[in-house]
């Protein structure tokens, strides 16, 4: 797995952090669940597993109301092809 370095999230940031199957990744999907709050976010980073065919997502979005953040995770849970999906802090 590549490094995956966490950052200092900045006071009233969060980090949504999406996990997905590569063989089934669906990016167009990923970034139309995104596109509303395309404002909001301040970083992409991507690292992959090769040995498990999984990549990870880390999504640094600027202030946004929890709720509308926890919106967007069931939106992404309910994907087949989403392994998790969480924000983080909480």
């Amino acid at each position: 797995m590549t490094a995956h370095f966490q950052e200092t999230l900045a006071v009233g940031q969060r980090e949504l952090s999406v996990r997905a199957e590569i063989n089934n990744m669906r990016v167009a999907a990923l970034r139309q669940v995104l596109l509303p709050i395309a404002g909001e976010i301040r970083s992409v980073k991507i690292s992959t597993a090769q040995t498990q065919d999984l990549v990870d997502f880390a999504i640094s979005i600027d202030c946004m109301p929890f709720a509308a953040l926890c919106t967007i995770v069931d939106r992404l849970g309910s994907m087949t092809w989403v392994t998790s999906a969480k924000v983080t802090p909480d």
